[in-house]
């Protein structure tokens, strides 16, 4: 489980370098704070119980318990501690850049507080997640620019959201501010939540954008977010943030960085979601966004041969998703879809348009109602102008990167889970000197 994005994202992409005179703020000590929350939660748990009286594993919510009461007890005073640790082994069998088998962990500590229970705040909540992340990175090994692990990073600590939030008019507007990851909110697909590849969470379109990738995991920015829903079923929101998102010359920690010529990145996304029948749904979401700062062309060079600049960038997505069966009688068990489609400005961005889908079925199996089998392929297309700009350079590209996921989630204990997962990348980085990469792998996630 995740406490900020349902699922970690995309792969931090590293770009060109910003000016100096800058406002910075480092977060160096976050993972031994987050490691020495699961130690304590764990020394917690274990000494919590008398001998002969500890609640059995297999019936435990979360691997170190209630801690005593404790965290019931914190729960009802408005603060919830939530700790977990996930891990991918995957292997590049065929194809890519290099065989090889790679290891990516990520380490979570998410602290909510319902502000309104615990100080009197109306209406307020506040919410802090620390990460932790280590391992080795298996897009490198694909060479691809889908992310096959959508949690593998660079080793380092940080703060990945602190923010607060207040509603008003009995919760139909919510004003959020702080440090914020854009894709907790925008261009989710619930449906796609159980796939690894990165390019099922934020669209390429969407994650290859900006000077240091969108304010999305594994980096996220100060920013400024309102949520209007006048119905239970429709919603407006909008996000205005920093506009290059943590220092592309230094990826540890939490880097925020004001700089003058930063600009803004700009979001925003309208949708619906409403019950078809029982146990069946139906939600689709419209959104674009715009940054405002200055991008090389692709192109385009001015005289000296230098690629000329142009103020902003933009693009637009859309996505649907629902129930196409349940099975009788039941609220979840049943077969789920998504399509989504994305189409960024091709002057100043490699990827042009973007096409991804896929097929989740709950409860396959007989006897194994809450296991989630999932098909789904992500396509990002070149743009006209980055081929003609590698042409023109002596390089030759192919049109586009398709992944293909095939992968199996399984509930083993409440505080457990296992998936297996298979994926293939057919024109990695759209190089044609790459053969296509075949991978395979595990994924394990234990909450503390």
């Amino acid at each position: 489980m995740r406490w900020g994005p349902p699922n970690p994202t995309d792969r931090e992409s590293n770009q060109k370098p910003r000016s100096s005179g800058t406002h910075r703020v480092r977060m160096t000590s976050v993972l031994a704070w987050t490691l020495g929350a699961c130690a304590a939660g764990w020394l917690a748990g274990a000494q919590a119980q008398a001998p002969g009286s500890a609640v059995p594993l297999s019936e435990r919510l979360r691997l170190t318990g209630d801690w005593n009461g404790l965290r019931s007890d914190w729960a009802g005073r408005g603060v919830e501690i939530d700790l977990a640790h996930t891990g991918d082994v995957m292997a590049v069998t065929d194809g890519g850049e290099s065989r090889s088998t790679y290891f990516a962990g990520l380490a979570e500590a998410g602290l909510s507080i319902d502000a309104e229970r615990l100080f009197g705040w109306p209406r307020t909540r506040i919410f802090l997640l620390g990460i932790g992340t280590f391992g080795r990175d298996p897009g490198d090994g694909a060479g691809s620019a889908h992310a096959p692990s959508n949690l593998a990073n660079i080793d380092t600590a940080k703060l990945l959201e602190a923010w607060v939030e207040r509603s008003f008019f009995d919760d139909r507007l919510a004003i959020l501010g702080g440090l914020y990851a854009a894709d907790a909110e925008f261009d989710v697909k619930e449906t796609a939540g159980v796939f690894i590849n990165g390019g099922f969470g934020t669209g390429l379109d969407l994650s290859e954008t900006g000077l240091n990738g969108p304010c999305v995991y594994p980096t996220t920015c100060l920013g400024v977010r309102a949520r209007f829903q006048p119905t239970d079923a429709h919603y407006v929101q909008a996000a205005v943030l920093d506009g290059v998102a943590g220092d592309p010359a230094d990826a540890k920690g939490t880097q925020i960085i004001l700089g003058g010529d930063d600009g803004l990145l700009f979001l925003g996304e309208a949708g619906f979601q409403q019950s078809v029948d029982e146990g069946r749904f139906l939600r689709a979401a419209l959104g674009a966004w715009h940054y405002t700062t200055d991008f090389d062309n692709l192109l385009d060079n001015d005289a000296q041969g230098e690629p000329r600049t142009r103020q902003g960038t933009q693009g637009i997505y859309g996505l649907v998703e629902g129930a196409l069966y349940t099975e009788p009688g039941q609220l979840t068990q049943g077969l789920s879809g998504f399509l989504r489609l994305g189409m960024a400005d091709e002057d100043v961005n490699q990827f042009a348009y973007y096409a991804g889908g896929g097929l989740v079925y709950t409860g396959l199996f007989p006897g194994r109602d809450e296991d989630v089998l999932g098909l789904g392929i992500s396509a990002a297309f070149n743009g006209d102008r980055f081929e003609a700009a590698q042409e023109a350079a002596g390089t030759t590209v192919d049109s586009q990167e398709v992944a293909v996921e095939l992968t199996y989630w399984v509930p083993v204990l409440p505080w457990l889970s296992v998936q297996f997962d298979a994926q293939y990348i057919k024109n990695p980085s759209t190089d044609p000197l790459l053969n296509d990469a075949t991978l395979v792998g595990l994924r394990y996630q234990v909450t503390f």
